[in-house]
């Protein structure tokens, strides 16, 4: 088998989660200090690094599904390799709003919008087929066990929620000139966020209830801990952007309390991500292997980040963005750490049969 051959068989779909960590500490970063030509241009730098990873990854994960769909349909059945194939559509997501965001400085608006409409249409229908495939595996397996369950299971409502992130600049654009137009890519982001929330509610149920009565997973996926952080970041970006959307469009006349209730929601991402640190140490002390879950740290944590912004500019208050900044500082380390250990762990991430062998 050549070498070529043996990456795509063993493709591992979590690897967009690295496109989607990077483009949400890209975005991170333009928020918190664009305003820094110096961190403006970090920021470009790594919008241009993560269309790298995105078309480079996107050849292997392409062509699994014709070289090798036997084995791809035997990991979309997995009860937690299933979850992450829906981090492709999700990270052309971000990517999009890579460019909505820092991407004015770098290319054309022509570009920017028709690169937007294929991403945001391309994501949303596989999210939603993705959504539906892992809740039927969730459903009809009757080989599952507690052992299971953990906080992989989260990223599917997190791809749901992410959809009016790149929705919500995409019906921006449409306001001025097609607003029948803008209003169906709202009522798209709305029908998503309301797929996503409701789900995230439902799972949490059932991993809390596992976690709380049974005894915690094996350190080899406790990374995916901080997913939790993930549908509550994102929950509040996705409702602050449907917010101004429905404002624009007349749905709503103030979006303060759309807002308020996303801040209330950032309250309980304070309480996960202290959760979440606490836990981390716990595993840290018992040693946590690295594998291609770290990346797992890195983009749930970079929604809260955002979201911490965002809450900052709209309770305007100072404390709150030094809190954020804070987590910056945090998440560039993180991110950092876990993209040195990817490269430096490439060849057995590539050829995992190798290592076992």
């Amino acid at each position: 088998m050549s070498r070529t051959n043996e990456v795509v068989r063993h493709f591992n779909p979590a690897w967009y989660a690295s496109v989607m960590g990077t483009g949400g500490v890209a975005n991170a970063v333009h928020l918190f200090l664009g305003r820094v030509p110096f961190f403006e241009g970090v920021a470009q730098v790594l919008v241009g690094l993560n269309m790298v990873l995105f078309v480079i990854f996107i050849v292997p994960w392409t062509a699994r599904w014709i070289w090798h769909f036997d084995r791809l349909a035997e990991d979309l059945r997995h009860p937690m390799l299933g979850n992450f194939f829906v981090t492709m559509p999700v990270g052309a997501l971000i990517l999009g709003a890579n460019f909505y965001l820092i991407g004015p400085s770098m290319f054309s608006p022509d570009f920017i919008d028709a690169t937007g409409l294929v991403l945001f249409v391309f994501a949303a229908v596989l999210i939603l087929l993705f959504t539906l495939v892992v809740m039927y595996n969730a459903y009809a397996r009757e080989d599952l066990s507690v052992d299971h369950i953990n906080f992989a299971w989260f990223i599917t409502p997190v791809a749901d929620i992410v959809v009016p992130v790149l929705g919500g600049p995409l019906a921006a654009h449409y306001l001025s000139f097609d607003p029948g137009a803008a209003m169906t890519v709202n009522m798209i982001d709305m029908a998503f966020y309301g797929i996503g929330f409701m789900l995230f509610i439902y799972i949490g149920a059932v991993v809390f209830n596992r976690l709380i009565n049974h005894k915690l997973p094996h350190a080899q996926v406790s990374p995916t801990f901080w997913i939790l952080l993930g549908p509550i970041g994102m929950g509040v970006v996705s409702l602050f952007a449907i917010a101004n959307t429905s404002q624009s469009l007349g749905l709503v006349a103030d979006t303060g309390v759309l807002k308020l209730l996303g801040t209330i929601l950032w309250g309980f991402g304070f309480w996960a991500f202290l959760q979440t640190i606490v836990l981390t140490l716990r595993y840290w002390k018992e040693g946590i292997p690295f594998s291609m879950t770290w990346w797992a740290f890195i983009f749930p944590f970079a929604a809260y980040t955002i979201s911490t912004f965002m809450v900052a500019v709209f309770l305007k208050s100072q404390v709150v963005y030094w809190y954020g900044i804070l987590l910056l500082v945090l998440l560039v380390i993180m991110w950092v750490t876990v993209l040195v250990r990817s490269i430096l762990s490439l060849e057995d991430l590539l050829f995992p049969a190798k290592k076992k062998a």
